[in-house]
């Protein structure tokens, strides 16, 4: 398995997003069910709407790691440094992390964007 440096792990994950805005779930849902639906292992919050999501989400993520609950929070897009964009417990993730994703399911994500192209 290619091990990726930090900033070529930020780069590829940065680099899916030029492939255009595909409106539906259609490509998330199908990349979690090629890894085993992890998302189904742990309960979870989805905020949409316009406008004030990202205040919504962390006042929600704040109440519940007040209540001592272990809380991950994903936002988009971020302000200064990717690793913003998901957090556990009020922390960014590491940098080892986003390595460690991007080296497991690397290969998955480009298989899936070379189809959605054809």
């Amino acid at each position: 398995m290619r091990k990726h440096s930090y900033p070529q792990a930020e780069r590829f994950l940065l680099s899916r997003e030029f492939f255009g805005m595909k409106l539906g779930l259609e490509n998330i849902s199908q990349f979690l069910d090629s890894i085993g639906s992890p998302q189904n292992a742990y309960r979870s919050v989805h905020v949409a709407g316009t406008n004030g999501k990202g205040s919504t989400c962390a006042m929600i993520a704040s109440a519940l790691r007040a209540q001592g609950y272990r809380v991950g929070l994903y936002t988009s897009p971020h302000l200064v440094s990717f690793r913003e964009r998901v957090q556990v417990n009020g922390s960014p993730i590491s940098e080892r992390a986003i390595q460690s994703f991007v080296d497991r399911y690397r290969s998955v994500l480009v298989k899936k964007n070379s189809r959605s192209l054809k």
